[in-house]
């Protein structure tokens, strides 16, 4: 399933190798505090945020940086738990010599897409922060991944405050379960309350797979409506902290000009300035502990405001965050027996270099697509680009680079559709704010008109789609039930859930086969109309 349809950066990022994080990376001389740039010497306080950690404890290779034509071994390691520990323990050693407060939120989504943050189902990435001494979270639509009895237990676990104030409980007024989710939570900095206010997606059911329980998830607007004035009354200035996407961060500061700082989250939208709409500072990282936002402030307590001094988004590098020795440590042992099963090699992978980031199919969705239809005896198979998670590249393949490909607790599903309601599925993808189904056993072409895009032709095999025909196609059970909002498969027959993850269709495949191979073909092609 997808976390967003126009998430910028998760398919690019990268898994990482097998062996663990203290036998990769030698120890490294603490390096001196970050500069405070000039224009922000009066700081008294400094904010340092991430979001959509997603469970992201090993580093990670960044291909998103390589220039075209340079091998992925080129692609540099950033992020990870320890490096992200290291991190926040010598920006709070700095704030503590310059008498500055330290504010550490994260913008939600804890986990989902590695091994470490799924088999945990959170609960590795809750004392990770208790370890980091987090100031607040946002809550994430993918913390609902394990249905609401985990989050349950992640909530009970966790020893900061986790905050949603459009998370409504349709059981009141009885006890609420959801009670342990707060609206906001009071900061005091040098004398000034600082109200740190969350906000969740209110699309929450369309991208994660539930069950919600008894939650729903109100309007953002229309619930910070609600929320502010107790917020204002409870301090003197509201920080809002989300993860609905940038796009919905825009127009809160637009309707709030009062709130002076946006910490986002869920678009993935890394910024490298703040993108200020008004008075308001809206920041986000790129996600998956590659980088941290360190937003630098002074708090004006005589006129009840927060002035924002200057910001960065630090790239967590080898030089800026070398790693922490006892977060590698502890992460070491706590996944001794995931390493030892997921990190054998099982064969070798064969794909060709790619940029799976724009419209065309990509080798690491023909690989899915294919190996899904093969499974499931269907004719074709689609899968959306968002439910691919992480970069492969060429060499030896083990079971945890393809759990993290498709790390959703999905399965193989194969129904009947006529021609004409295949053709209604790809349509369906081509709608704005959506990317395009890949598809094996099969091609398509669209045009855009208008603005807006539109299926031209169908292949299945060699021959036109036939739209009296009946093929069986296999996908995700996230799309068969229409997820991505892609309702066109509801009318799907002869349904068959064929019991097995997707991930372990890929590994079943790849140790009968002692690898795995990808074609490179492009099997969605833009025709340009002509004028």
């Amino acid at each position: 399933m997808a976390c967003l349809p126009h998430a910028l950066a998760i398919g690019a990022l990268a898994l990482f190798a097998a062996a663990p994080l203290s036998a990769q990376a030698a120890p490294a001389p603490t390096p001196a505090p970050t500069p405070v740039p000039k224009e922000a010497a009066a700081a008294d306080l400094v904010f340092l945020h991430w979001n959509d950690f997603h469970g992201q404890f090993r580093p990670q290779r960044a291909f998103w940086k390589l220039r075209p034509g340079l091998p992925d071994d080129r692609a540099p390691r950033l992020g990870g738990a320890a490096a992200l520990a290291g991190f926040v323990q010598r920006e709070r050693t700095a704030a503590a010599a310059a008498g500055r407060t330290v504010v550490v939120t994260d913008g939600g989504d804890w986990f989902q897409g590695t091994l470490e943050g799924n088999t945990s189902k959170g609960l590795l990435t809750i004392e990770f922060y208790n370890r980091l001494r987090l100031d607040a979270a946002a809550l994430g639509n993918h913390e609902f991944d394990f249905g609401p009895d985990n989050l349950q237990r992640l909530l009970a676990a966790a020893k900061f405050p986790v905050l949603a104030a459009n998370l409504r409980d349709t059981a009141a007024p009885a006890p609420s379960a959801w009670q342990r989710v707060r609206p906001f939570a009071v900061i005091d900095a040098h004398g000034l309350k600082i109200v740190v206010l969350g906000l969740i997606t209110k699309d929450t059911k369309a991208v994660s797979t539930g069950p919600w329980g008894s939650a729903e998830f109100d309007d953002e607007l229309q619930a910070l409506r609600i929320a502010m004035p107790a917020a204002e009354r409870a301090g003197d200035v509201v920080v809002l902290l989300t993860h609905c996407g940038v796009e919905v961060d825009r127009q809160l500061a637009k309707a709030f000009p009062q709130v002076p700082l946006i910490l986002g989250g869920h678009s993935h939208t890394g910024l490298t300035a703040p993108l200020r709409e008004g008075n308001c500072w809206i920041v986000q990282t790129h996600g998956k502990a590659s980088e941290v936002w360190r937003v630098l402030a002074r708090a004006d307590r005589e006129h009840r405001r927060l002035q924002l001094l200057g910001g960065e988004l630090v790239e967590l590098d080898a030089e800026r965050a070398p790693p922490d020795t006892d977060t590698e440590q502890w992460f070491t042992a706590a996944t001794a027996e995931l390493t030892a099963h997921w990190d054998q090699p099982i064969g070798t992978l064969e794909i060709p270099p790619y940029d799976d980031r724009g419209a065309r199919s990509s080798p690491a969705g023909n690989l899915v697509c294919d190996v899904f239809r093969a499974a499931a005896a269907a004719d074709v198979a689609v899968t959306n680009k968002g439910g691919l998670r992480a970069h492969l590249a060429s060499g030896s393949l083990t079971r945890r680079m393809l759990f993290e490909l498709l790390p959703f607790d999905n399965t193989l599903v194969s129904m009947s559709l006529t021609g004409a309601q295949l053709r209604a599925v790809l349509q369906n993808s081509l709608a704005e704010g959506r990317r395009p189904l890949e598809i094996g056993g099969g091609s398509y072409r669209y045009t855009e008109q208008d603005g807006a895009r539109q299926l031209l032709d169908v292949t299945i095999g060699d021959a036109p789609l036939d739209d009296a025909r009946s093929y069986r196609v296999a996908t995700s059970s996230f799309l068969a039930r229409g997820g991505d909002g892609l309702s066109a498969f509801a009318r799907g027959t002869d349904r068959r859930d064929h019991g097995v993850q997707l991930h372990q269709v890929l590994i079943e495949a790849a140790e009968r086969d002692r690898g795995l191979r990808a074609a490179g073909d492009n099997r969605i092609e833009f025709r340009a109309r002509d004028r």
